[in-house]
């Protein structure tokens, strides 16, 4: 996979949604404490009280570049066989 790191509110998707500066600084904001605070070793949601909870391929766990680590999110370009 291919990845290009994008500023959380820069990202494609979003580009559509009509959100004036005010609400993409306030979106960027959220984000940057989300990334800062929600650390991957806690909890933040109770466990399921049934079912079976879906696994995730540590695979697909992305580390950011130097710089990139809070504010910003990967977005997959890009796959090819090796």
């Amino acid at each position: 996979m291919t990845y290009w790191w994008y500023r959380f509110i820069d990202q494609p998707c979003l580009q559509d949604a009509d959100l004036s500066e005010s609400e993409k600084n306030r979106l960027q904001t959220i984000v940057k404490k989300l990334h800062t605070h929600w650390t991957m070793d806690k909890e933040y949601l109770p466990p399921p009280e049934m079912g079976t909870p879906a696994a995730l391929d540590a695979s697909l766990i992305v580390t950011p570049p130097k710089g990139l680590e809070v504010g910003y999110v990967p977005v997959a370009t890009r796959q090819s066989h090796l």
